[in-house]
């Protein structure tokens, strides 16, 4: 340590800067090689994500379609089947006939069904109250 001299602290501190420099520019130089590796890959993925979002979103209305189908079909099968039993003079509990009433409800404001339903209930429940 004696022998240490303000010349070979320069020289020192000189080759640290330029070690530190040179790792510095290796590091930018990696990173820009890896950025131009990895951009088609990315570009690719977002490519893909964007068209499963789409499928995703037409199969999304698919099923809401078919649903809305199904639900419908749900309904006029009740109101059929309650309009029946109410014309066979079936003995009906209130809460066989506030269901219906929920379905007619649901038939008509919901799934906004116009129909044969409408005309059939009309004429069978006409006269009736909830």
């Amino acid at each position: 340590m004696e022998n240490i001299t303000l010349g070979t602290l320069a020289s020192n501190i000189i080759w640290l800067g330029a070690f530190i420099g040179g790792c510095l520019i290796l590091l930018k130089y990696a990173k820009s090689i890896f950025t131009k590796a990895t951009e088609p890959i990315t570009k690719q993925m977002l490519e893909n994500k964007k068209e499963l979002d789409e499928k995703i979103t037409n199969l999304q209305t698919d099923i809401n379609q078919k649903l809305n189908v199904l639900g419908s079909d749900q309904c006029k099968n009740y109101i059929v089947r309650f309009l029946a039993d109410v014309e066979n003079g079936e003995n009906l509990s209130e809460v066989e006939i506030e269901r219906a009433y929920d379905a007619y409800e649901k038939y008509t404001n919901l799934y906004h069904g116009n129909s044969y339903i409408h005309s059939r209930w009309n004429k069978v429940m006409g006269g009736k109250r909830k």
